[in-house]
């Protein structure tokens, strides 16, 4: 594409780069349209006598097919593009869950100038008619080879935009703690999480509520894991404090593993995450009874997408953790 200061006359079927304006300040000439004859006489008027144009090359795409194209190669039974419009095409969430963006591939796409993808957040939350992306075609026209390269970048890595639905239906919350505090506990802890479960459209159940002692919670645990539970969470009237608190070691006991104590981030650092084959059990801080924003809305969803978390996953959240 080449931008060139033309007569008036000349211009015409050309694009114009800028707004023009009446002698009365309204805007009678819009930037991005070609040229028609009948405009001459107008922009005459107001004395307008050059004009700067975008005049495309052979092998130039337009903006609105250019972006045209990138969507429909990210469109997928997940995610679906609106009609190209000023160079911008909308990618919006057709289902339920969790964004997934690999960013060097984003950021390799971004690298390519003109032609640009602007995402929300990787691993945030949506629901469909979520608008999760927006691409923008800068120039009013990109050369073919820069297009083509761009369209093989996203055949070559599928997974630059997805969508990882909720697969898990059923978490059973057990409570320890004296007998006195345990009712307590639950009515503290489930409305919260029922909610922020509804929204992955899991079903939370009230599993048994036990003392605070290695065997009772390993019992518990034993006989939710044999229920069918998808996960497992477990409130406390105290947060776990060490790897080797009484919650950790009945985990142990009934042939669990500890994937992370300890999170960095703010509030929620007393977070468990443990795993007894596919089945995630947590071990909730105490600021999973509040509805603000913590660590439990960066790491149930996920589970509930049916992402294995990894420590090292656990340990990134370390940057943007400070959640207040």
């Amino acid at each position: 594409m080449q931008v060139k200061k033309l007569p008036v006359e000349q211009a015409v079927g050309h694009i114009l780069l800028h707004n023009h304006l009446g002698s009365d300040g309204r805007r009678i000439l819009r930037k991005g349209h070609r040229l028609p004859d009948e405009a001459l006489s107008a922009l005459q008027a107001v004395g307008t006598t050059h004009v700067y144009t975008a005049i495309l090359e052979p092998d130039d795409v337009a903006e609105n097919e250019a972006a045209g194209r990138i969507g429909q190669l990210l469109t997928s039974t997940e995610l679906r593009a609106s009609t190209a419009s000023t160079g911008r095409v909308n990618l919006i969430a057709n289902i339920s869950g969790v964004l997934k963006i690999n960013i060097d591939t984003l950021h390799a796409f971004n690298e390519n100038f003109g032609i640009t993808l602007a995402v929300v957040p990787n691993n945030t939350v949506v629901t469909p008619k979520t608008m999760v992306g927006t691409i923008k075609i800068i120039p009013y026209a990109v050369p073919q080879r820069q297009l083509q390269a761009v369209e093989q970048l996203i055949r070559t890595n599928s997974n630059l935009i997805a969508i990882n639905p909720f697969v898990m239906r059923r978490a059973v919350l057990i409570v320890t703690g004296s007998a006195a505090g345990q009712t307590k506990v639950r009515q503290s802890f489930t409305p919260a999480l029922r909610e922020r479960l509804t929204t992955y459209g899991v079903t939370i159940t009230a599993g048994p509520s036990v003392p605070e002692d290695e065997t009772s919670i390993s019992r518990a645990l034993q006989t939710v894991l044999d229920s069918g539970a998808d996960m497992v969470l477990i409130a406390g009237e105290t947060s776990i404090t060490d790897v080797d608190d009484i919650t950790p070691r009945a985990i142990r006991a009934v042939g669990g593993h500890l994937v992370h104590y300890g999170m960095p981030v703010e509030p929620g650092n007393l977070m468990l995450l443990a795993r007894h084959g596919n089945i995630p059990i947590v071990g909730l801080p105490g600021c999973a009874r509040s509805k603000k924003f913590n660590v439990v809305d960066m790491v149930l969803p996920r589970l509930a997408a049916g992402e294995q978390l990894t420590r090292r996953e656990l340990v990134a959240m370390g940057h943007g953790g400070l959640l207040k």
